[in-house]
């Protein structure tokens, strides 16, 4: 017996199929990555535009924040906080006084925000009385934006 005839020979393997895409296939495939490509790029730009918008008011508030913070801290209830006319910031001002901190933190807003203005106007309708911080800039988005915060007045020191 011959061991050679008892080995079946290897089967055949079948060549693989090629099937080729017709010019429709093309052009519904490359008109659905196009749409994909706009959409993401339109989400894109609507997150960024949103996050921008984001940052300013975050920004607004942080500057809010910092003038209550001084606001808080003043202990001497006759000090008066409020936005007046003709105060300038003067950085080379040995003894701080609240008007000048006023004018150079409404400075601060003006640079750091597109249009930046600040006001703070004493609310005496309520008690106790408070003062009432406005931070208005221009928004890409929305056009005009605002932040306002409510700071109660410093209470009368007892000695």
């Amino acid at each position: 017996m011959n061991t050679s005839e008892n080995i079946l020979p290897p089967p055949a393997v079948a060549a693989p199929r090629v099937r080729k895409l017709t010019v429709g296939q093309t052009v519904i495939g490359l008109l659905s990555m196009f749409g994909c490509v706009i959409g993401i790029g339109a989400i894109y730009t609507t997150h960024n535009d949103a996050m921008r918008g984001g940052r300013l008011h975050a920004t607004a508030a942080q500057l809010s924040n910092q003038m209550a913070v001084i606001m808080r801290d003043e202990k001497n209830a006759q000090v008066r906080f409020e936005t007046g006319l003709g105060h300038s910031c003067n950085t080379e001002q040995s003894i701080p006084d609240v008007e000048n901190s006023v004018a150079c933190w409404q400075d601060d807003v003006a640079h750091e925000l597109s249009n930046g203005s600040a006001r703070i106007v004493l609310d005496s309708s309520t008690v106790p009385p408070q003062y009432i911080i406005t931070i208005s800039w221009t928004d890409p988005r929305t056009g005009t934006a605002s932040y306002v915060q409510r700071v109660p007045t410093a209470m009368a020191v007892v000695k």
